[in-house]
């Protein structure tokens, strides 16, 4: 009698057990909008949130995104408020904060400038006397921040990257250097068609940065989210599905 009163009970704690064992672990995302890159109102959020998706997928790591301004993204994953922001350029000032992944995609940086504004550059003595912009948290490269300690840059920084093609439109600064395809995306959504006219970029690239998920060291759980997402990436990698995700990261397909 002992016996068939405490089956159920055993079958109730099996099952609980066995839910739990087969439960998907679920990691929350922290990051801003950057289209062509990313954007909630892309298809699956963009192409670099797609591929984080897809390698969690593949370790059975169910991921989920909030968007946020992107100094508040990574302070709320600083903080451990959410799980990971992404995703960053390798910068070594947040080291002592962050565990990074392995390398998702790269991403190159150049100068915009108005036609009207004769501009070349080979080396960083051609950028001495040249206003330049920059944007708050945003990564230029150890040589760009190495040559304005120097004293070799005239730089201003602004809050975002929309100020800065503003004051270049306004004459404020001489150049700016920023993504190509967000550059001209953001050109298109900030003037006139006439007025995009107005503006090129010069081919040398200032900077190529590597992007990467970013875990918090106060999040227990950051070695092993580090570790499952750089086998479901490496996993993504190996297929052809990764290719066709890193040709829209590259083009900005949408």
């Amino acid at each position: 009698m002992m016996k068939k009163r405490l089956q159920p009970l055993y079958l109730c704690l099996f099952s609980i057990v066995a839910f739990n064992s087969y439960a998907q672990d679920v990691i929350r995302i922290a990051t801003g909008e950057y289209p062509p890159y990313y954007s909630q109102k892309l298809v699956n959020y963009g192409p670099i949130p797609e591929i984080v998706s897809q390698a969690f997928a593949r370790v059975d790591i169910k991921v989920e995104f909030g968007f946020f301004p992107w100094s508040r993204s990574l302070e709320l994953a600083k903080s451990n408020h959410w799980d990971a922001s992404c995703c960053w350029f390798d910068t070594a000032k947040w080291h002592e904060y962050f565990d990074y992944s392995d390398v998702l995609t790269s991403r190159d940086k150049i100068f915009f400038h108005l036609k009207s504004y004769p501009f070349d550059w080979q080396s960083y003595d051609d950028l001495k006397g040249i206003k330049i912009g920059t944007t708050a948290r945003h990564a230029y490269g150890e040589k760009f921040v190495a040559a304005n300690k120097a004293g070799q840059l005239s730089i201003e920084d602004a809050p975002s990257d929309a100020m800065n093609l503003k004051k270049l439109f306004a004459g404020r600064i001489n150049i700016f250097p920023i993504d190509r395809l967000v550059g001209y995306q953001l050109l298109s959504d900030l003037f006139k068609p006439e007025e995009i006219n107005l503006f090129t970029h010069h081919p040398k690239v200032l900077f190529s940065g590597r992007v990467r998920l970013l875990i918090s060291k106060k999040n227990p759980k950051s070695q092993y989210l580090i570790e499952k997402f750089n086998l479901g990436l490496k996993m993504l990698k190996e297929s052809d599905q990764y290719e066709q995700l890193f040709i829209k990261a590259q083009l900005g397909d949408k």
